[in-house]
């Protein structure tokens, strides 16, 4: 059971203000700048398929993995809604598949940050390398180390109504400075208000933030060229106002 196993029925409820068309958008328009306009593009760490999908309709030839059979699930059945052929699979981003010569590979809603040691970071860039083609551009999102630093952890609470339901998730978090970690411990209440039903969820992620020269360190061992890091949806660099940042790296072309 993967850590998103009973969230995952109710994620995509939960996220229903995240703009994904927009940020495929921004995402779309970085890989532009660094020379991929179009071509095949790897999603590792799909979800339920909505930023895949928002690739697909722009043109782009785009296959999904995700650790989560839930979300893979969800991710098909969006997919075959829209009559769009996407290949997505149940799959580890720090395991090697056949996946090969992709034009773009991203990583979205902090996947980088779900690998909370070195070793895993490195497994999972490696992914991305063997899946490039040489030269082939690798973009993903993080939590920057500084933000988490400047503004510490608490704790949050998200209501969400769409009849006959409410839904009520509380995020606790605990921080471990010294392994640079943060521990999210959600409490989802779902309430079925025409039948006075409720059930309880209780799931705890644990991630990690990164500093860019950390995080250039690893793809510089794993044969990338790093090219760019920036706050989430900006072209300003990381700063303690946002913990979501992003990468920017390059294949090498020669081993």
């Amino acid at each position: 059971m993967t850590v998103f196993a009973d969230y995952a029925p109710w994620y995509d409820l939960l996220y229903q203000d995240k703009d994904y068309a927009a940020e495929a958008a921004f995402v779309e328009a970085c890989l532009r700048d660094h020379g991929v306009a179009s071509g095949r593009l790897l999603d590792l760490g799909c979800g339920t398929g909505l930023h895949a999908l928002a690739f697909a309709r722009q043109g782009w030839n785009v296959a999904g993995i995700d650790l989560s059979h839930e979300m893979i699930t969800s991710a098909k059945a969006r997919a075959g809604q829209a009559g769009l052929s996407i290949p997505f699979r149940q799959g580890d981003a720090r395991e090697t598949g056949p996946e090969r010569d992709f034009d773009a590979v991203v990583s979205l809603f902090h996947v980088a940050s779900y690998q909370t040691s070195r070793d895993a970071l490195t497994s999972m860039f490696r992914t991305a390398h063997t899946a490039l083609k040489p030269g082939g551009v690798f973009f993903f999102d993080y939590w920057y180390g500084g933000a988490v630093l400047a503004q510490g952890v608490e704790t949050r609470v998200k209501v969400i109504e769409q009849k006959p339901l409410r839904l009520t998730r509380i995020a606790q978090s605990d921080h471990d400075e010294q392994a640079a970690t943060v521990t999210v411990n959600y409490t989802l209440f779902c309430e079925d208000m025409e039948r006075a039903t409720i059930r309880r969820i209780d799931e705890a992620h644990h991630l990690r933030y990164w500093f860019p020269f950390e995080i250039d360190a690893v793809l510089i061992a794993s044969g990338f060229q790093p090219a760019a890091h920036a706050a989430w949806l900006t072209q300003d660099a990381p700063h303690t106002k946002s913990w979501a940042a992003y990468a920017i790296a390059r294949k090498s072309i020669t081993p």
